[in-house]
């Protein structure tokens, strides 16, 4: 009897241990195959969204980036010239993805550590007037991987930048959490024709400056703060312009700059007989709203100068007669900034319109005031305006800016209106904070519109990319954090607005300036937006 009890322990423990280990085998499967095991404790919240058009995380990362709040050696910043960035074969066919391996060094040769630097990495063959840009994952370690696909038959240059330091980044944001903007603009107060300027920001907080003036109210209920001027009371503010005037340290100007390097010659063969990755089938005017919103990199590619979608086949050809009849009474209203006036322009021009404002033709190449375009005989009706402040401009009587809801709200009942609405450049110099309260604030403006004009539709232009030499604003963080905020406060209108994302075509194409001077490219991106509804 004991020896068969100690038999019928020992097989109960073995029975134990066979469960055991079974129970630890299938929950190490179930974490292999949700890839929960193998992902690190510190992973860059970048790493699994990358690929996507807009990136639902970069708000997440804010207070790592605020811990850099200066640098004592540029030559610890990550640089362009001693990073490494390496592919393992050259040789590749069309459709194919390309892995970039990136690790960074600083200036001193030193390898860096830590995550948090703004990659790009893309194509181009200039003979071809081709290029695609890639995405990259941070791996929080100093390390990355770029990602580009061959979308045509050549020998592009395989192209890496850095478009952001951690450090640019860091110092940036401090700045404008702490004075609103990372460059004041200034309020005209007049009495007795004298006139007087002072600062103003989006928060009261400018150097010595003890009384503000709260315009608000008058700004539509975003925030908005000017200096009192001493003898002169709130009511005697007439203008606005930009100031100048940044807070921040002149070496961090000089030292911010954008730089870019070739990694190497690609030699990409044909797969099939057109040289390229082939278009959509389907036609733009059968996309829902929603996929726009949900897209992956890349968006589309340039060939012989033109823009392919990856998306969608445009079939609206850029004529007069075929935007006459697509735009024919439909009511346009484009609302932003220099960016969509030039969209504005070469629209008016084309179906034949005068610029006006008010009773007086606009001739200037510059202008940031409200603008008409029509012909009423032929029901052709196209406006401009600027976005609210801060907009930063040249002397402007301060009735010049509106909010962008009150001029949806003067688009009539049953209008079947086009609305594109664009916020970025100017809203790069302050707050994620304010640029939140922009959108929130013209979204009511599109939810009245929409019930009154359920016909109407609706497109944000998204932030486009432009790498001056040297520059404040971290346009590569900001255009990610931008498209973020876009995706959250109208997630519950995707199915209502279209997202014209313009990231990955100008990374691509290199584009310089915040006006995009890539051949074409103003008429191109417009004729996309309106390909999903004519």
């Amino acid at each position: 009897m004991i020896v068969n009890l100690g038999l019928s322990v020992s097989l109960r423990w073995i029975l134990m241990g066979s469960v055991l280990t079974t129970s630890i085998w299938f929950t190490f499967l179930a974490m292999y195959r949700t890839k929960r095991f193998f992902q690190p404790r510190h992973r860059n919240l970048y790493e699994y969204d990358s690929f996507s058009t807009i990136p639902k995380t970069s708000l997440e990362r804010m207070h790592e980036y605020l811990q850099y709040t200066d640098f004592e050696d540029y030559l610890l910043l990550a640089n362009i010239y001693t990073s490494e960035a390496s592919v393992k074969k050259t040789e590749f066919k069309v459709g194919d993805e390309i892995k970039v391996d990136i690790v960074l060094y600083n200036g001193r040769g030193e390898r860096a550590t830590v995550g948090g630097d703004m990659l790009r990495i893309w194509l181009r063959e200039r003979s071809l007037r081709a290029s695609v840009a890639g995405y990259v994952i941070d791996h929080g370690n100093g390390s990355y991987t770029g990602i580009v696909k061959a979308m045509w038959t050549g020998c592009p240059e395989l192209m890496f930048a850095i478009g952001n330091t951690k450090e640019h980044i860091g110092i940036f944001m401090n700045i404008v959490q702490k004075y609103g903007v990372i460059e004041f603009l200034q309020a005209g107060f007049r009495k007795n024709n004298v006139t007087v300027y002072k600062l103003c920001s989006v928060i009261p907080n400018i150097p010595d400056v003890k009384e503000y003036c709260n315009f608000t109210a008058q700004n539509f209920n975003m925030s908005f703060f000017c200096s009192k001027a001493k003898d002169f009371t709130c009511e005697d503010w007439i203008f606005y312009s930009r100031s100048g005037y940044r807070p921040c340290k002149r070496e961090h100007e000089s030292f911010f700059r954008y730089l870019k390097k070739r990694v190497t010659v690609l030699n990409v063969l044909k797969t099939n007989k057109t040289g390229s990755v082939r278009s959509p089938e389907i036609s733009c005017r059968d996309v829902s709203s929603v996929v726009t919103w949900h897209t992956t990199n890349p968006t589309g590619y340039f060939l012989h100068g033109r823009w392919q979608s990856s998306i969608c086949k445009s079939s609206l050809t850029r004529y007069y007669n075929t935007y006459l009849e697509c735009l024919k009474d439909r009511l346009v209203l484009m609302t932003g900034d220099s960016t969509t006036r030039n969209w504005f322009v070469p629209l008016a021009g084309l179906l034949r319109l005068k610029v006006m404002n008010g009773e007086h033709e606009i001739k200037d190449k510059a202008w940031q005031k409200f603008a008409e375009a029509v012909n009423s005989s032929l029901g052709v009706h196209l406006y401009w305006t600027p976005h609210e402040i801060p907009f930063y401009s040249h002397e402007q009587h301060k009735d010049n800016l509106r909010s962008i809801a009150s001029r949806i709200d003067e688009l009539p009942s049953n209008a079947s209106a086009i609305v594109i609405l664009h916020w970025f450049g100017h809203l790069t110099r302050t707050t994620p904070q304010q640029y939140r309260e922009h959108v929130r604030s013209a979204k009511e403006g599109v939810l009245r519109l929409l019930k009154r004009s359920p016909r109407s539709a609706i497109f944000i232009k998204g932030p486009h990319s432009f790498t001056h030499s040297f520059f404040v604003e971290p346009f590569d963080y900001l255009s990610r954090v931008y498209r973020q905020i876009l995706y959250e406060e109208l997630m519950d209108l995707q199915h209502r607005v279209y997202l014209i994302d313009q990231w990955d075509a100008t990374v691509g194409n290199e584009n310089l300036d915040i006006h995009p001077t890539f051949p074409s490219f103003n008429e191109m991106m417009l004729n996309f937006v309106f390909s999903f509804i004519c």
